[in-house]
């Protein structure tokens, strides 16, 4: 029994010691291990994320590069348009929709109605460049704001309806955008090159497939023929050409002042916009 006794007296008093050690430990100066931190949850949206976390230090002037903040935009802009689209195909379903939706992207138009897209203000990316960025930076956001003019809507497309417009065929802005984009894209550095290809491409698409013009024959005869003249060698000149001919036999298929008179427009192709009735121009990043 003595025995039996010794040893339950010898176990509390390990107990006891066990769970004071800390405590005593503490006392004595010595710190604490500190408890694992806990797993952080990851962003819904880690693009749009790391897109405003740059914009805020590069107008703070803390680091970073017009180039590299519209590098991460357009990611984001990309990630935004997915949002957009994924929550019109779960309304049009019924369904509740999972993923985080946000209405408004810093530095871009978002449309949610009829047309959906996400499209860069041009006015606050050149007031940005202005203020931070090179000499390559303000003539890009300066040739993409002579597109754009801070709306949603390129300058040579006219809105008819929602998703339907008139495009002004061979107009002096039409050729200026031509000869901007076409003489900026060789030194185009890499974060602008696809804006660039995809100005291009629009111009191009339009000048060859576009039935619905917003001016008369008259006016698109002479468009074309200023567009010959200005561009020879261009790569689309023959097809440009081609256009014409069948203009002047008539045998064209194009529908003049379309958007005027008939009240109807051509389909926008994949990629281009479909401008707001009434755009409206967001403030510029502050300094």
């Amino acid at each position: 029994m003595p025995v039996r006794k010794n040893r339950r007296s010898v176990w509390l008093g390990s107990c006891l010691l066990l769970t004071l050690a800390p405590a005593l430990a503490w006392s004595q100066g010595e710190k604490l291990p500190e408890p694992p931190p806990a797993p952080q949850k990851k962003p819904e949206l880690p693009a749009r994320e790391a897109y405003l976390q740059a914009l805020e230090k590069l107008v703070k002037g803390q680091g970073g590069s017009v180039q590299g903040v519209y590098t991460l935009a357009m990611a984001a802009a990309k990630e935004q348009l997915e949002a957009v689209i994924a929550w019109d195909a779960a309304l049009a379903a019924g369904k509740i929709p999972k993923k985080r939706f946000e209405r408004s992207l810093p530095g871009f138009h978002v449309g949610t109605q009829d047309a959906l897209m996400v499209i860069p203000n041009s006015r606050f990316f050149l007031e940005l460049a202005r203020q931070r960025g090179n000499e390559v930076d303000r003539r890009f956001f300066g040739l993409l704001d002579e597109t754009f003019r801070g709306g949603m809507a390129r300058t040579y497309i006219d809105p008819v309806t929602d998703v339907h417009a008139c495009y002004h065929l061979g107009s002096r802005e039409f050729i200026s955008l031509y000869r901007g984009w076409t003489q900026f894209k060789p030194g185009a550095p890499a974060a602008y090159r696809d804006t660039v290809n995809e100005e291009l491409q629009g111009l191009e698409q339009a000048l060859l497939k576009a039935t619905c013009v917003c001016g008369t024959p008259e006016v698109v005869d002479a468009g074309f023929e200023a567009f010959l003249k200005t561009f020879p060698k261009s790569p689309i000149a023959p097809q440009v050409r081609e256009r014409l001919e069948k203009l002047h036999t008539k045998s064209s298929d194009m529908l003049f002042r379309c958007g005027k008179e008939l009240n109807v427009g051509q389909p926008l192709p994949y990629g281009v916009p479909t401008p707001a009735p009434f755009p409206t121009e967001p403030d510029p990043p502050k300094k």
